[in-house]
């Protein structure tokens, strides 16, 4: 049987080269290009609806295993042609970091040398399958999923960010290949080596916590559920962080990252941003099994909100199964829907000012249908001027703002605010927060626009931003993604203008479609009354 394992390394080293996006945004694009090679027959196998059940069933046994039928949803990479298999490897590669690609497609090449190895069909790296979960869309919710024997990576990007990277599960089968032309391979080693330097540093005090058993389980105790039994492990059991000190827990710190690096970094910057990896006084590390090397073992990483585990005891233990999960949010699940806009309305006196669904509480001016509502987002792509009012119950006078923005390439827009509605025209009232990052006009993003001008873009093109705004007595600011770009003082004799009454007062919110060229994309519209 003839395997392409010449595609695999060459589509590594292809789709492993350097990316300009974010990784949403690269994604996407990825998400894109591969469905347009796809014919019709091949889109029914690889593309699946948002709601679909299959999103959430995950397996990382081989296909003829899975239960009741045997069989693994998804378009195959060996019915893909050549061009389609390279695409899936790019798409594969927008998630994962340099080492972790590699490492995916080393767990694929196991499969051929399995197949060598016992000679059975089932043994065979292109049996790894893509799916695709709703519309890829960079403002978008979607999900999609890369998966075979060993394998199973999740993804699920809300409005166009990534917000669950689990279930993730990396397996091998030999993890150190014992004859042969790839004698001297060994896969997922550092998950190994790094959690037995952790555990032979461990005093006898420590030890009686965190070894479970001299035992250890067949397999991950986590399976193959879409939802991890809490039960099965809380209240946890091991050794608390509390009792480690300060070389060990770095140690600890490096066993996670064994697991986690395999992402890209800016996709663990998102996750962290949220959610610390270990929590300083809720983690707990147990071990069951040997202690001694080629027997087998078991250990696992738990804090109140993730669970690294890992299992190596089948085939004399030389059989890896390694398991990164999320207690309450596996495929995005903790944050998807109402869930996320409540989180938002219920910090620290913020309020949302957008729903994410409609225009309600919104007005526009001219050319109305310059605003609409997509996937979470209020898109400004204005056929001619146009301003869209926010109907506040009461004026804003001393204020904090944000939004998460993001423009097309030559872009251009505003926010406006201590302003009021008016049926035509630029707002007469109030101040202008420009929204520029490589339209013409040389006053760029987060500008208090003709006052206090910034003439370098802080921010670009194709990427989400936190735009920031405070208004406190005279005092105005604006950042981008939390650093100050303006902090302008209104003076004590300054005059509002003959045909402009730019003046601090109160007022409202409104966002500016600016031109047909333009295109931007307004997201999470908060805002906090200050004294």
């Amino acid at each position: 049987m003839k395997k392409p394992l010449t595609c695999i390394l060459f589509c590594t080293i292809l789709g492993s080269i350097a990316l300009a996006h974010d990784p949403a945004t690269d994604m996407t694009t990825a998400a894109k290009r591969f469905i347009l090679s796809l014919d019709e027959k091949a889109k029914k196998d690889a593309l699946f609806s948002w709601e679909d059940k299959e999103r959430e069933r995950w397996h990382f046994v081989p296909g003829n295993f899975i239960k009741p039928n045997g069989k693994r949803l998804g378009l195959t990479l060996g019915n893909m042609k050549s061009a389609q298999r390279t695409l899936a490897h790019a798409l594969l590669a927008s998630a994962l970091s340099h080492r972790g690609h590699l490492e995916a497609s080393t767990i694929m090449i196991l499969e051929q040398i399995l197949f060598e190895m016992e000679g059975r069909d089932i043994r065979n790296p292109s049996l790894y399958h893509v799916s695709i979960f709703g519309n890829p869309d960079r403002s978008g919710t979607w999900g999609w999923r890369f998966e075979g024997h060993h394998l199973s990576l999740n993804f699920t990007l809300v409005n166009g960010r990534i917000f669950s990277v689990t279930p993730s599960f990396w397996g091998a089968s030999p993890a150190e290949v014992k004859e042969g032309s790839f004698k001297g391979l060994k896969v997922l080693a550092e998950e190994e080596e790094k959690a037995r330097k952790f555990v032979r540093s461990l005093s006898p005090p420590q030890r009686n916590l965190a070894i479970l058993s001299d035992k250890a389980p067949r397999d991950v105790y986590s399976g193959q559920d879409s939802i991890v039994d809490r039960k099965t492990f809380f209240p946890p059991k091991g050794l608390p962080i509390t009792k480690m000190n300060s070389r060990q827990k770095g140690w600890l710190g490096e066993i996670v990252e064994a697991y986690v690096a395999k992402h890209r970094p800016q996709v663990i910057e998102q996750i962290t941003f949220r959610n610390a990896l270990l929590d300083p006084e809720k983690t707990y590390f147990a071990w069951a099994g040997s202690l001694k090397e080629g027997e087998g073992h078991y250990y696992r990483i738990q804090t109140p909100k993730f669970l690294f585990e890992y299992d190596s005891t089948q085939n004399d233990a030389n059989h890896v199964h390694a398991v990164w999960r999320d207690f309450d949010g596996d495929f995005g699940r903790d944050l998807l829907g109402e869930h996320l806009a409540k989180d938002h309305q219920s910090v620290k006196g913020w309020e949302s000012i957008f729903d994410g669904k409609t225009l309600n509480g919104w007005k526009a001016n001219e050319n109305k249908n310059s605003f609409k509502v997509q996937n979470g987002c209020i898109v400004a792509n204005a056929p001619g001027r146009c301003h869209l009012f926010y109907e506040a119950q009461k004026p804003f006078k001393n204020f904090e703002f944000k939004a998460e923005v993001m423009t097309l390439p030559h872009s251009n827009a505003g926010i406006y605010f201590h302003t009021r509605f008016q049926d035509e025209g630029w707002p007469k009232a109030g101040f202008e927060c420009q929204i520029n990052n490589t339209y013409h006009d040389p006053k760029k993003t987060a500008s208090v626009y003709g006052v206090k001008d910034t003439l370098e873009a802080p921010a670009k093109d194709d990427e989400w931003f936190e735009l920031y705004i405070k208004v406190e007595g005279k005092r105005v600011v604006t950042k981008v993604n939390g650093k100050t770009i303006i902090d302008w003082t209104q003076p004590d004799d300054w005059k509002s203008g003959s045909s402009f009454d730019r003046i601090l007062g109160e007022g409202t919110f409104a966002l500016q479609g600016h031109d047909p060229k333009s295109t931007v994309l307004f997201r999470n519209l908060m805002v906090k009354r200050l004294p």
